[in-house]
């Protein structure tokens, strides 16, 4: 990477008051971008909620990019499931650029957007019409969020076929990408440059236990357990509270703390606990905000559940958050999950049940010892792989290498 000259680059994003986790992920890479690269911001925020990025950064409409598009060197799409990312969609078609593909499935996005661009891209992936039998099929089981009969079929050929460079934050979702272009009816002939960087993290200053509680009126001797985020079926937390039921008549301070929104799909968590007999151990505190609120939340908690049924190739910042934190964390051993270190969390096996999850939380319930240890790894792991200068060099670093293949296929 040159260290004198510096690349202009259009970055296209969501970013706050657009409620979305890839908002707080770039703007906590903006600063060091910075430090490397030109940056002009593209966003359909209207006003960013904070108010040093539009001191510090040009911030206008994705739909300017069309015409201000040759001011750049190359542009940079942050793209996820998610409709936030509708207009950024459409200009990768004409404009391309490099795309950081946060999920390598883009059903709930696309079809949140319009239903019509969802099947225009079913016809794109399949490489044929698809007949109505089958369009349909797939709707259902988008709505009723049966994603393995999606994961076949992830929605991203467009983005391979039209992007100069891809990157990804784990080697889960390279495979996707690269299973993807091997099926691509339309695709490029040279597969694009890919790149696999760690998601940025910042590790928090510790925060203090007995304040934190304080602070949320929770009792300073309870045993808590933690699950944030948005609350979603496929976060397990039926089995999570399952399991932590088990646990009431040795541990009985143990409470169970939600700390996200919890979704409509979820169901009544209140009446599952009830079933189980821990009502009164459950505390849903719903979206915790702004991020330092959350912080405080989950440094209150012992133990952080961050469990997948199954993944569409995502990387948890939930998970990264806590780790940050220090904080003991128990996940599923699957895909990104299964790229962490074995010392800095606890995994679950793919198909395990609510029996080897009890074992689990009742190990960690009983151990402050091992509870320390797993933190303190989690913690390294996050300053070592995740801190976000790094990341940010890595980017300029694959952008460069990008743009200098582009110059040199036009010699």
């Amino acid at each position: 990477m040159p260290t004198t000259d510096r690349l202009s680059i259009a970055c296209i994003s969501p970013l706050n008051p657009l409620l979305s986790g890839i908002s707080d992920y770039t703007e906590s890479l903006l600063s060091g971008l910075s430090e490397f690269l030109d940056l002009t911001l593209y966003s359909d925020c209207g006003i960013p909620a904070n108010p040093l990025i539009a001191e510090q950064f040009p911030v206008s409409p994705v739909l300017d990019l069309y015409k201000h598009h040759l001011r750049h060197d190359l542009r940079l799409y942050q793209i996820g499931n998610s409709p936030h990312h509708r207009n950024a969609f459409e200009a990768l078609k004409v404009l391309p650029g490099v795309v950081v593909l946060h999920e390598p499935f883009l059903h709930h996005g696309l079809y949140y957007s319009s239903s019509l661009a969802y099947h225009r891209e079913l016809c794109y992936e399949l490489g044929a019409i698809p007949d109505w039998v089958h369009l349909r099929k797939m709707e259902l089981a988008l709505l009723s969020d049966e994603r393995q009969v999606l994961l076949d079929v992830p929605l991203i050929g467009r983005i391979v076929d039209s992007s100069l460079g891809i990157l990804v934050h784990s080697q889960a979702a390279r495979r996707i990408v690269e299973a993807s272009y091997a099926k691509s009816t339309f695709r490029q002939p040279d597969f694009p440059k890919i790149a696999v960087i760690s998601q940025p993290m910042s590790v928090q200053d510790s925060y203090e236990l007995s304040k934190c509680r304080a602070e949320l009126e929770l009792p300073q001797n309870a045993l808590i357990f933690g699950m944030a985020g948005f609350i979603h079926p496929v976060k397990e937390p039926y089995l999570a509270l399952q399991a932590f039921a088990r646990l009431q008549s040795d541990f009985p301070q143990a409470l169970f703390l939600f700390l996200g929104e919890i979704l409509q799909e979820t169901g009544d968590l209140f009446k599952i606990a009830r079933e189980f007999g821990v009502a009164d151990k459950v505390i849903i505190l719903g979206r915790v905000e702004p991020l330092e609120r959350l912080h405080q939340a989950m440094s209150a908690c012992d133990i952080i559940l961050n469990l997948r049924r199954t993944t569409i190739g995502e990387t948890s910042a939930i998970a990264l958050r806590a780790m940050a934190l220090g904080k003991p964390i128990i996940v599923r051993n699957i895909d990104w999950f299964s790229e962490l270190p074995d010392e800095a969390c606890v995994k679950i096996g793919p198909e395990d049940g609510v029996e080897e999850l009890a074992a689990v939380i009742r190990a960690l319930a009983s151990s402050p010892e091992m509870r320390l240890r797993l933190g303190q790894e989690a913690r390294r792991y996050v300053e070592r792989e995740c801190d976000p200068r790094r990341v940010a060099r890595q980017y300029a670093e694959f952008l460069w290498d990008v743009y200098l293949s582009i110059v040199q296929s036009r010699v």
